[in-house]
C-alpha cells in the first residue's frame, strides 16, 4: 500500500522516499580488503544483489515499495530526479516551468528511445503520468499527488500537468512516481501489465531480460540514451534473513544487499571483502495515542507514558548504532524544503519540550490526571519486528510501577496493517513506522495532523486536532509561501510536543552492503539507491 507517506512494520523493506537526512559523503566503513572482484582490470560483467522479498508486480503502481523501486528505477525512467534535500535535476524532463499555482509543464528530451527501439513520446509520457495517479485502478503511487487533475499532450516533446489546488510538493512528489512506460504496450497489456509474460517497457539503462520467483534479470538496453552502465547484467535475487544472504556474500553468490537487522552489521563487517555504506534517513518511528476515548484522552497519561518509555535503550536493543533519537515529530531532513536552514531546523527541534525516560515526571504526570491509580490498557505489536514490539514491553515493565498495566498483544503484519487502514474506532495505543516520500514535512505532518486525516486510510491516529492545527494542516499542505509553510510546521510540531498526541521515538538508517571487493565509486544516498537509479551507473572493483 502506499499513500502520501508509507505506513509499515518496521521489518518489512520499504524504502521509497526515505530521504538521507544530508548530502551523504561517502559514509561507509571497510573490513579486511580481501579478494578484489576485478578480472584483467575490468568490471564483472554481472552483479547480483540480495532483496529481502520478491515485488508482487513489476508494475510500480500495483506494488509501490522498496524491493520494485530498486529495481525498475533502472528500467523505466522518471521525468525528474530528487535529492536528500529535495532538489530536483533533469531526466527525462530536460526543463519544467511552471506558468501559475496549478500547472506544470514538462519539456520532454529529444531522441530517446525504448529498450524495444520505439521513439519516447509525450503521449507515453501523459499516459504513464495518468497511470500513476489513476485513483480509479487503485494505483498505489496515486495517494503521493492528490492534487494530480489531468496530464495532457501540448505539444510535440512537452506535456502539462494541471493541478486541483495548488500543491507545493507535487513536481517533487511526481518526481518520486513518475516511471515513464511505453504506452502502447501499457494498455495493450493493462490486465496483466507488471506480470512475467507483461513486463513494463522502459527508457531506463537496463530491460527486464526474466521474471522469475528466485530472481529478476536486467541487461542493458541498446538504445539508452545515456552513458552506458558499467555492468551488463544486474540480478535480483531473494532472501528474506540476514543470514542466509550472509552466507551467500561469503559464498560469492551475491555480491550486494540490504541489511535487514542492524544488529547484524557486525557480521556483515567480518566477511571478507565487504564495504558497508550507512544511509540515514527519514524513516520515522513513533508511537500513536488515541485521545478521542479513555485514559490516553487525559493528556497527563500522554506526558506519563512518555517519560516511562525508555527510548534510547530500546533504540539500542532494536538498532544498534544504526539510529538516531527524535527530537520531535521530525527528522531534521525533513524539513529541509521549508526551514531556513538545517541548523535552523535542529535548533527548533532542540528546543521543543523533551520527554527523556524519568519514572519520577511519570509518576507526577500521572497524580495530576484522572486515572492517578493507574489503568489497563492493551496494545498490539507486529510479530517478529522488534522495533513495534520492544517498546510495549518496555512500558509494560516501567510503568507497572506506577499501577498502570500494559498487556502487549501480537498481530501478524497484514492484521496491524488493516486494523490502520481500516481506522476504526478505540485505536488505543500504536506503534507506528512512516516513511516520508520525499524530505518535506507535507509528507509526514500533513499527513497525521488535521481532521481531514481522521477517516479510513486516514493518518491521524490520534484522532487530535484543533483549529490552530487544522489551519497550520492547511497552509503547510496547500501554500506555496516558505515562510508560511515553516510557521506552520512549527506551529504542528509545538503543539504535538505539548499535547502528546504522539510520542517520537528514532529514526533508523538503512546500511548497504557490497561485497567480493565491489564498491561504489561516487557519494551515495539513499535516493541513488531507491528512487533515482544511479547506484548502478558507481559499481566498480577498482
Amino acid at each position: 500500500m502506499r499513500h502520501a507517506t508509507t505506513i509499515v512494520p518496521t521489518t518489512m523493506r520499504v524504502a521509497v522516499g526515505a530521504a538521507a537526512v544530508a548530502l551523504l559523503a561517502a559514509a561507509c566503513t571497510s573490513s579486511s580488503a580481501g579478494s578484489s572482484a576485478k578480472t584483467n582490470g575490468t568490471v564483472p560483467a554481472s552483479f547480483t544483489f540480495a532483496l529481502p522479498a520478491a515485488p508482487i508486480s513489476l508494475d510500480i503502481p500495483k506494488d509501490f515499495d522498496g524491493n520494485i523501486m530498486q529495481i525498475m528505477a533502472l528500467v523505466t525512467e522518471k521525468l525528474e530526479r530528487i535529492s536528500p534535500t529535495g532538489q530536483l535535476s533533469p531526466d527525462l524532463a530536460t526543463s519544467v516551468t511552471q506558468p501559475n499555482a496549478t500547472t506544470l509543464v514538462y519539456h520532454i528530451r529529444s531522441g530517446v528511445k525504448f529498450s524495444d527501439g520505439t521513439p519516447l513520446t509525450a503521449a507515453d509520457v501523459a499516459w504513464s503520468l495518468q497511470h500513476v495517479t489513476d485513483v480509479k485502478a487503485g494505483a498505489e503511487t496515486a495517494g503521493n499527488v492528490l492534487s494530480f487533475a489531468s496530464a495532457t499532450v501540448t505539444g510535440p516533446l512537452q506535456v502539462t500537468v494541471k493541478l486541483k489546488y495548488p500543491d507545493p510538493t507535487a513536481r517533487e512528489n511526481l518526481a518520486v512516481i513518475s516511471f515513464v512506460q511505453e504506452a502502447k504496450f501499457g494498455q495493450a497489456h493493462l490486465s496483466d501489465l507488471g506480470s512475467p509474460g507483461a513486463v513494463p517497457v522502459g527508457t531506463g539503462p537496463y530491460k527486464v531480460s526474466s521474471d522469475t520467483t528466485q530472481a529478476v534479470t536486467l541487461t542493458r538496453n541498446p538504445y539508452y540514451w545515456g552513458p552506458k552502465p558499467p555492468v551488463n547484467k544486474l540480478v535480483f535475487t531473494f532472501i528474506p534473513t540476514d543470514t542466509t544472504a550472509q552466507l551467500a556474500m561469503r559464498s560469492g553468490s551475491i555480491q550486494g544487499a540490504l541489511v535487514a537487522d542492524l544488529k547484524t552489521v557486525s557480521a556483515w563487517k567480518a566477511i571478507s571483502g565487504t564495504t558497508l555504506y550507512n544511509l540515514p534517513s527519514l524513516y520515522t518511528n513513533f508511537l500513536t495515542l488515541d485521545t478521542s476515548a479513555g485514559p490516553l484522552s487525559d493528556v497527563h497519561v500522554r506526558k506519563a507514558i512518555a517519560y516511562s518509555l525508555d527510548r534510547a535503550g530500546v533504540m539500542a536493543a532494536a538498532f544498534g548504532q544504526y539510529a538516531t533519537l527524535m527530537k520531535g515529530m521530525a527528522t531534521p531532513g525533513l524539513l529541509a524544503d521549508v526551514a531556513p536552514s538545517t541548523a535552523a531546523a535542529q535548533t527548533f527541534l532542540n528546543d521543543l519540550p523533551q520527554y527523556s525516560f524519568n519514572l519520577a515526571k511519570a509518576k507526577a504526570e500521572l497524580a495530576q490526571s484522572a486515572y492517578p491509580h493507574g489503568f489497563s490498557l492493551t496494545v498490539p505489536y507486529v510479530t517478529g519486528d522488534p522495533a513495534s514490539e520492544l517498546p510495549v514491553l518496555n512500558l509494560q515493565q516501567n510503568m507497572k510501577q506506577l499501577g498502570v498495566t500494559i498487556t502487549p498483544k501480537a498481530e501478524s503484519s497484514s492484521q496491524w496493517v488493516a486494523a490502520i487502514y481500516a481506522h476504526g474506532k478505540n485505536l488505543g495505543m500504536q506503534t507506528m513506522a512512516l516513511i516520508p516520500p520525499i524530505p518535506d514535512p507535507a509528507a509526514l505532518l500533513g499527513v497525521i495532523t488535521g481532521t481531514e486525516n481522521i477517516r479510513p486510510q486516514g493518518f491521524n491516529l490520534a484522532n487530535w486536532s484543533n483549529p490552530a492545527v487544522d489551519q497550520a494542516n492547511t497552509e503547510l499542505n496547500r501554500s506555496t509561501d516558505k515562510a508560511t509553510r515553516w510557521q506552520a510546521t512549527k506551529t504542528l510540531l509545538s503543539a504535538i510536543a505539548a499535547e502528546v498526541p504522539y510520542i517520537p521515538l528514532y529514526s533508523q538508517d538503512t546500511v548497504a552492503v557490497l561485497g567480493g571487493g565491489w564498491r561504489f565509486g561516487a557519494p551515495q544516498n539513499l535516493f541513488d539507491l531507491d528512487v533515482d537509479g544511479t547506484w548502478a551507473f558507481h559499481l566498480t572493483t577498482g
